[in-house]
């Protein structure tokens, strides 16, 4: 039995598919195929079920007992650092897409810091993807934006950020310092699919400040969303780390960001799967997250507030 064998495995179980897998480790289907072939012949039993994609009986057991054969290895580089007082190892961090590009320059120079032998690995997706992945071992801790749909799982905030309008400059809204949903709602919007959570917020406070979302395009993506937005296409509701760059008032640029007022700020923080066994390494980039963002305070990019951590 090999660890790329069971890494194989836990991918299909994350992705769904071999084809979701490979792309997940980066290497092609077959890689991901032959692995699982030459293990489900070595445990004689089928893992994965190759009409649906889904794991078995059998192969939800072994992908069990694999995540918890890593969080082991883990710990054992872990500790063995720390006997050496010079904290080290490979710690796995999922970024939901809007937060990476400001966020991640500033948790990188502080373990460049502060801790130099710790290997962050980063994986970028939605908050509903990174929660497929904690939940499979496939990342350590998240990133990401609440509610939780994974059992198991614990959330410590880390920064809230307000949610905009971008529009062009030419709009007549642009003027304004501030806009409601039900204002938002009279222009043809740029909006996620029904199945996406903040599609529905949006929904339901639109509706009942007796308005309705004017739906130009459904877009599964914030960050494609935002580039649309911002190149003009069309206007967008987004939270405020997706358009970091934008002014708050008619300038040079083509779209500015309005503040909304009566949609309550979303919360960003750290998930980790409650029961899991915890690096030293894992723990200094928990720490080091909290630093970085407490230590931005008035820097952050606007719209964005750090929250004091329990």
């Amino acid at each position: 039995m090999e660890l790329k064998q069971l890494r194989s495995l836990l991918a299909v179980q994350e992705a769904g598919s071999f084809s979701g897998a490979a792309d997940i480790l980066d290497t092609v289907q077959s890689n991901v195929s032959g692995h699982l072939s030459k293990l489900e012949r070595e445990l004689n039993v089928q893992l994965v079920d190759r009409r649906t994609g889904s794991l078995t009986d059998e192969g939800n057991l072994v992908a069990q007992h694999a995540r918890r054969l890593f969080q082991e290895l883990e710990e054992i580089y872990s500790e063995l650092s720390n006997m050496t007082s010079m904290v080290s190892g490979r710690v796995r961090l999922g970024v939901i897409t809007t937060a990476a590009g400001w966020l991640l320059p500033l948790i990188l120079d502080r373990l460049a810091r502060d801790y130099p032998k710790i290997e962050l690995e980063v994986a970028e997706g939605t908050s509903a993807s990174l929660q497929r992945r904690l939940s499979s071992g496939l990342v350590d801790m998240a990133l990401l934006t609440t509610p939780l749909t994974v059992d198991g799982l614990t959330f410590s905030p880390l920064f809230e950020e307000k949610y905009v309008l971008i529009v062009n400059a030419s709009d007549p809204l642009a003027k304004l310092e501030s806009v409601t949903v039900a204002i938002a709602a009279t222009r043809p919007l740029l909006v996620p699919p029904p199945h996406v959570g903040f599609r529905e917020e949006l929904a339901a406070v639109a509706a009942s400040r007796g308005a309705k979302l004017n739906v130009k395009a459904q877009i599964d993506g914030l960050h494609v969303i935002a580039a649309l937005a911002i190149a003009g296409y069309a206007p967008a509701i987004l939270p405020s780390s997706a358009v970091t760059n934008l002014p708050t008032s008619p300038s040079a640029s083509s779209a500015i960001a309005i503040p909304i007022v009566d949609l309550a700020p979303r919360r960003v923080g750290i998930a980790r799967y409650r029961s899991r066994l915890e690096s030293s390494a894992a723990k200094r980039v928990v720490e080091a997250l909290g630093g970085a963002v407490a230590e931005a305070g008035p820097d952050l990019p606007p719209g964005i507030s750090a929250l004091r951590r329990s």
